[in-house]
């Protein structure tokens, strides 16, 4: 009996964690893909995924913080990338999928940095679903 309690908690402490993880396609529009420019103002490099917080100036001059969203720390490490890529006061240019209902959140699939160099955050699932049989 005491193994079935242990089994059975268990299976309650997994299954939990399984549904903590949100849908992409549920919070981010993949079918539009917009760019974005602006200063970095915070930088998150931690789990479940880095973050920079960007101030972009819209058109009408008004300064808009933007949430923006990359792969989790060791992907991007992987990757290439480090704590210190970039900074705060960087200017940045971001081209990813903006959200759904929150317009001023960004998944991010490309930072162009202030030297001119592209880095990635696409996941390896995301450049093969392109590929034709």
């Amino acid at each position: 009996m005491k193994a079935f309690r242990l089994f059975i908690c268990s299976f309650m402490l997994l299954a939990s964690n399984s549904f903590a993880h949100h849908s992409y396609v549920a919070e981010f529009d993949a079918d539009n893909p917009i760019t974005i420019e602006g200063v970095v103002k915070e930088v998150w490099f931690k789990n479940p995924h880095v973050r920079y917080y960007v101030t972009v100036t819209s058109e009408d001059g008004e300064e808009v913080l933007w949430d923006t969203r990359g792969l989790s720390p060791v992907k991007l490490v992987r990757q290439g990338w480090t704590r210190k890529t970039i900074k705060v006061g960087d200017r940045i240019k971001m081209h990813g999928h903006a959200g759904r209902t929150n317009k001023t959140i960004m998944s991010i699939l490309d930072i162009t940095l202030p030297d001119g160099r592209v880095l990635t955050s696409r996941s390896v699932a995301y450049d093969l679903k392109d590929v034709k049989e």
